[in-house]
């Protein structure tokens, strides 16, 4: 659920919308619908898509604000000492609890823990990601993609489009985001931005409405989406200390999938 800022616009650049469909996560939506932080964009198929008012990421923020959140903050060591899990910082600093739930993409966390996972590490690498090209362009001109804003070519290397104007979460001519398919984007992974960006712009010429592209940016989700998943939504030990392993490689796919993974963490981690 990720959110950012190019030329004065407002891009939502990972998921577009969530979906509920889990009388846990309905209540949550409907919770966050009522503090002003969610609303519905449309409705395809009789099923509401919602959105972050200010941008996706204005729901994780809402949840955050009682919380002492560190940011870029780089982990480099996960350890279990003196009856206490110890993360070190890429800076130095170290910070100490007596549980520890880690939802980074499975590949990365089994990285930072080491040998730690024991039992849990065979079924952990099962878990597979796609990658996801994910390109912002700001637009000297409105975009050619209807009232919603949203559109899914379902051929060539655009997997779907949003007009972040359209979609309401900023002001302005067209702030289209284009996510790319996974094929294109493994066969593209490496290349330069400038023929990446190239590419996928050509592809969607016929959704701009015409409109020249004034900046425009790449992000490459290396871990964009668990194409095999763990079918329990966390994976807990209790040795060498208590440890949950959550996200959204773990049972649902989606934002419900992962606010899910991380409700069952909590109760995992309450019950140690």
């Amino acid at each position: 659920m990720a959110t950012r800022r190019i030329g004065g616009q407002r891009f939502d650049h990972g998921a577009q919308y969530l979906t509920a469909t889990s009388p846990r996560f309905r209540s949550a939506v409907e919770g966050w619908r009522a503090a002003g932080v969610a609303e519905e964009w449309f409705r395809e198929g009789g099923r509401a898509r919602y959105r972050g008012v200010a941008g996706m990421n204005a729901i994780p923020k809402y949840l955050a604000a009682v919380l002492d959140v560190r940011l870029n903050s780089r982990i480099v060591e996960m350890a279990w000492r003196g009856g206490e899990w110890h993360l070190r910082t890429e800076a130095g600093e170290e910070h100490c609890g007596a549980g520890l739930v880690v939802t980074a993409p499975v590949p990365q966390a089994l990285e930072l823990l080491g040998g730690v996972a024991g039992r849990m590490e065979g079924r952990l690498k099962r878990i597979r990601y796609t990658s996801c090209f994910a390109l912002m362009a700001a637009l000297d001109g409105d975009s050619g993609l209807g009232e919603a804003g949203f559109v899914e070519p379902g051929e060539g290397p655009v997997q779907w489009i949003a007009d972040n104007a359209r979609k309401g979460i900023t002001e302005g001519p067209g702030a289209v985001t284009i996510h790319a398919t996974a094929a294109f984007t493994s066969s593209h992974y490496d290349e330069p931005a400038e023929r990446v960006a190239g590419l996928m712009l050509e592809a969607a010429q016929g959704w701009l409405g015409g409109s020249g592209v004034r900046e425009w940016q790449l992000h490459r989700w290396r871990y964009s989406m668990a194409e095999t998943r763990e079918a329990e939504p966390c994976l807990a030990m209790k040795e060498p200390g208590p440890l949950v392993l959550a996200g959204d490689g773990f049972g649902f796919p989606g934002v419900e999938g992962a606010f899910l993974s991380g409700f069952a963490a909590a109760m995992a981690l309450s019950e140690m």
